[in-house]
Parts: C-alpha cells; sequence; structure tokens
C-alpha cells in the first residue's frame, strides 16, 4: 500500500489551516492598516483601538480518546517528522491541540492510514459559519481538493478525494477527527468502525500501541539490489566467527554477511520479537540504543528517520564496529561493520526493499 509521507499531508494541513485562519481573521478583526482621511478627520489622528466584533463558538470540550476507537482498529505513533508538523499546526490561534497517529489493522498489523486529531479553540472562532469553513479547511488542505458534506453511520462527515488521498471528518465537541487513506473507500471503512464505536459509547486510550505481525528471522532476508545476504558458516569451518549479539525480548536469531561486490562487508543480524515481551512496538523501541550502544563500545546512540522508519545508530571511527538497528514488523534487524558509509547505504537499501513495516 502506497501511503504517502504523513508529514507532506500534515504540512498540507498546516498550509490550510493558515488559509482558512486568515480567511476568518476578516471575520473576526475590523480590518488592519492605516485608517481613512475620513476616519482621521472625524475621530482625530489616534481615535485608539477599535472595538471587535463579538462572537465565539461554543464547543464541548472533548477528549482525543473518543477518536482512539473502532473494531479491528490500532493507533501507531507517528513519525518524528509527522509529529514536528502536528505540532506546528498546533500553533495557529484556532487549534488548541493536535494529536497525529498511524492507524493499523489487527490483528494483521497492516498500516490503513493516518488520524489528525484536532481540538479546536470555538473562542477563536467567530460563528458557526467560520467553524463549518475552518473544518472544511482543514480536510481540503490535507488532500488538495474541496471537501463536501456526506454521512455515514448516521452521522453528518466532511469527505475529498484528491488524486493520491482521501479524507474524511467527523466531529464530536471540539474535536474535529480526520481519517486519511490512500482512497475514500479506505477512508470510509475507517471512519464508520470509529462512529459505530462512538455510537456505543467506547472511548479509546492516548498510549500509541503499533501493532508488529510475529514474522520468522529469515524473513527478513529479503532480495536487495545492492546487497546479497550470504549465510555465516559454522564456527568449525571458519573460526571463530563473528560475535553474535544478544538482545532481550526476542526469540530467535539468524545472521548473514552483506557482501557487495563479491565482498564481506557488513554482518546483519535479524531477531524475531517475542510478543509476550514486546507486545507493541514502542515496547521495542527503547532497547534498540543498549543494543547498538553495545555493540559499537559504547557509542552513544543516535535516532534517525530514514525512508518511513525510525534507525538507531551509534557510530565510531572507521576500522572498527558501528551498527545500525531497526524495527520490521515483528523483526529487529542489527546490522554492523567498520564503515559507516556502508552500514548506511545498507540499511537504506534494506529498508527500501522490505516495503511497509
Amino acid at each position: 500500500m502506497a501511503v504517502r509521507s504523513a508529514s507532506l499531508r500534515l504540512r498540507r494541513l498546516a498550509a490550510g489551516a493558515t488559509a482558512v485562519a486568515v480567511v476568518l481573521a476578516g471575520c473576526t478583526e475590523d480590518g488592519g492598516g492605516r485608517p481613512d482621511e475620513l476616519g482621521e478627520q472625524r475621530d482625530g489622528p489616534n481615535p485608539g483601538a477599535l472595538p471587535t466584533l463579538p462572537g465565539g463558538v461554543e464547543l464541548a470540550a472533548t477528549d482525543a480518546t473518543v477518536a482512539l476507537v473502532g473494531t479491528g482498529l490500532a493507533y501507531g505513533s507517528p513519525l518524528p517528522s509527522e509529529q514536528v508538523a502536528a505540532d506546528a499546526l498546533a500553533g495557529t490561534p484556532e487549534v488548541a491541540a493536535v494529536l497525529a497517529r498511524r492507524v493499523y489493522a489487527v490483528p494483521e498489523a497492516r498500516r490503513l492510514g493516518d488520524l489528525v486529531v484536532v481540538t479546536i479553540e470555538g473562542s477563536e472562532v467567530f460563528d458557526e459559519a467560520g467553524l463549518e469553513a475552518f473544518q472544511a479547511g482543514l480536510v481540503e488542505g490535507l488532500v488538495g481538493t474541496e471537501a463536501a458534506a456526506d454521512e455515514l453511520a448516521g452521522r453528518p462527515v466532511l469527505a475529498a478525494a484528491g488524486p493520491e488521498r482521501a479524507a474524511v471528518a467527523w466531529s464530536e465537541g471540539d474535536l474535529l477527527a480526520v481519517v486519511l487513506a490512500p482512497a475514500r473507500a479506505d477512508a470510509d471503512a475507517i471512519a464508520v468502525r470509529q462512529l459505530e464505536a462512538r455510537g456505543r459509547g467506547e472511548v479509546g486510550t492516548l498510549d500509541p500501541a503499533t501493532p508488529m505481525a510475529a514474522l520468522p528471522p529469515e524473513a527478513a532476508f529479503v532480495p536487495v539490489p545492492s546487497v546479497a545476504f550470504s549465510p555465516i558458516p559454522p564456527p568449525e569451518e571458519e573460526p571463530p566467527g563473528p560475535e553474535v549479539p544478544a538482545l532481550a525480548g526476542t526469540s530467535a536469531l539468524q545472521g548473514r554477511y552483506g557482501v557487495v561486490a563479491g565482498e564481506r562487508r557488513t554482518l546483519v543480524w535479524s531477531f524475531a520479537v517475542d510478543p509476550a515481551a514486546h507486545p507493541t512496538a514502542e515496547s521495542v523501541a527503547p532497547v534498540l540504543g543498549p543494543l547498538v550502544s553495545g555493540r559499537a563500545g559504547g557509542a552513544p546512540a543516535e535516532v534517525a528517520e530514514v525512508v518511513d522508519r525510525i534507525v538507531v545508530s551509534a557510530t565510531v571511527a572507521e576500522g572498527e564496529r558501528s551498527a545500525r538497528a531497526f524495527r520490521h514488523q515483528g523483526l529487529v534487524l542489527l546490522v554492523e561493520g567498520e564503515r559507516p558509509d556502508q552500514l548506511d547505504a545498507v540499511v537504506t537499501a534494506w529498508i527500501t526493499a522490505l516495503g511497509p513495516g
């Protein structure tokens, strides 16, 4: 499934919100700039601040957990870039808070789309018409096309379908829940589950929980154009053999040499995560730093976003062992070698070949 970067989607949401905010500013303020000559003659050169028109919309305070519901749905952490974009959107006056989540099907752990939950500051919106315009602008900013009113599960929604993504939005109190997916049918399927759950009075949890599909270690060794994964011979054939890593909370391990241009340039390891120890990706994330740091002689761990994954790295001088680690579904993948640039190239190519995970 080709789900485009949610960072880009959220930036478009921010652009849409800003555009609507400019429109609303025209409704909530008495204009700006220099007063006209007639005004100066009547009131003097400094008449003082003009009174603002009374306004504001009363919206019932609603917890974001009401949107984190739906049979067969799970809500996982966004990438750092996605979170930064969401945080930027929260800086607009009409937006009190923003929550970003990735949406998954369970138990398959398949990515379905994204969810952006916007808490609207009703006091910053002039009237009901302004509120509707602001909500429509948010949706339109995400998909680049006009939003239209529709109905799902007996509830009014806003929907828009562009050439690359679709959005369906529903509101409750001061919340606007925006579902993003590659196609309108996909967004509808998510939103219907959410609305049905709300009809039953269900609420979710703010704790992100990215599901992971259980895989055997060998599932990681897919064809990669620039690297061949070669089995590690047993120690009796090539003593003493490489130092085997250990990772708590895993149930199986396989290793390979990463062969480039006929040379063994890296060592790659695939750990199968034990679901009892790590039920979600969020519980795996904290162990990756100590893993790479320990393999790189205690070098500090650093986090980077590569393609659509979080890669944790520990780097030392060339000629000594550096390490990189990332997660693919229920696997933790570790890449080691003496040249950091080669490790980065292998990691990028491997993530690309593995596809969504």
